[in-house]
């Protein structure tokens, strides 16, 4: 049970990079249908640049490669490469798009 919640917790460290992106796009675009489809699309890009061989340099960096990260804790012993990597990848992403997200919503005018 608890390499259960443990792996629950490594596949939740990309899928917050991924809802950071999800909250940026309908701030920036004043558009709730652009984080449906925007998110989606995103995804569905990554995981197209993950499968052209001749952008292998990219993989190690794109969201989508890293949700396979929690495998490493169903070895024996446990890789934290993985989930070391996983985080640091994922918050790389998230950390701007929350940033871009929050001055976008500061500097609007949500009274008017």
């Amino acid at each position: 049970m608890l390499l259960i919640g443990a792996s629950a917790l490594a596949y939740f460290i990309p899928l917050s990079a991924l809802a950071a992106i999800a909250l940026l796009l309908p701030t920036v675009t004043h558009n709730s249908a652009a984080s449906v489809v925007g998110t989606l699309i995103l995804s569905f890009m990554m995981q197209l640049l993950a499968i052209i061989s001749g952008l292998d340099f990219m993989r190690p960096y794109l969201l989508s490669e890293q949700f396979d990260s929690w495998q490493g804790l169903l070895r024996d012993p446990a890789d934290w490469a993985p989930i070391v990597h996983a985080a640091w990848v994922s918050a790389c992403w998230a950390v701007p798009a929350l940033a871009w997200a929050f001055v976008s919503f500061v500097r609007r005018d949500v009274a008017g």
